[in-house]
């Protein structure tokens, strides 16, 4: 019999798969190619992220070594990462409950994201994805900040604070290259709304 742990990383890996099939263009792009591997591994890839989570509910404990940034800048980073974790084990229990194999298809797959009826949590899961994406892409704009990060991976490792830091840490990589984030957040915004719509069978009025 098929674990929790077992269905969730199978939901992660479908997930970020179907991500990567449906921004291909936006990952083809040189400058946001970083950003994209960050954004289909780091937040939907197929693993265990239990301890990133958790550090990321510790944040406050790791921020005074890190200039210019504070709680209220990453707040809904943090909101996101628990909305998003939230999200993922509630379909996780229904495809467990459903008893559906764990290769469950796109159709299954959609047909438990509707039955979870939470249009209004992923409307703000979606704005809350795109805010994200320009609030970071507006950290990254600090040196100081990067030199915090790439400097203080032992003190967090000391601290027990390794997972949440190497998650900030890839984020700032990716980002610091890239000349202007609008384009990609308004496209994942506007195409996953599409799609959240045609789930729920929403008709614009």
């Amino acid at each position: 019999m098929k674990t929790f742990l077992q269905y969730r990383i199978a939901l992660q890996v479908f997930q970020s798969g179907r991500l990567r099939r449906d921004f291909s263009d936006l990952a083809a792009i040189p400058m946001y190619g970083p950003v994209g591997e960050f954004f289909f591994e780091e937040m939907y890839g197929p693993r265990d992220f239990s301890q990133r989570d958790n550090d990321a509910r510790r944040l406050q404990h790791f921020l005074h070594i890190v200039p210019g940034v504070h709680l209220h800048d990453i707040e809904q980073i943090l909101e996101l990462i628990s909305l998003t974790a939230d999200l993922d084990d509630d379909l996780t229990r229904r495809l467990i409950a459903l008893g559906v194999p764990i290769t469950f298809d796109e159709a299954i797959y959609e047909q438990v994201y509707r039955e979870a009826d939470n249009y209004d949590l992923r409307m703000h899961q979606l704005e809350l994805i795109r805010s994200c994406l320009m609030n970071v892409y507006q950290l990254s704009r600090s040196h100081l900040l990067g030199m915090a990060l790439e400097s203080s991976g032992l003190f967090a490792r000391l601290a027990g604070f390794e997972a949440g830091h190497t998650f900030l840490l890839k984020g700032y990589r990716a980002l610091r290259d890239v000349n202007e984030i609008d384009h990609f957040a308004v496209t994942i915004y506007s195409r996953e709304l599409i799609r959240l719509d045609r789930i729920y069978e929403k008709e614009k009025v």
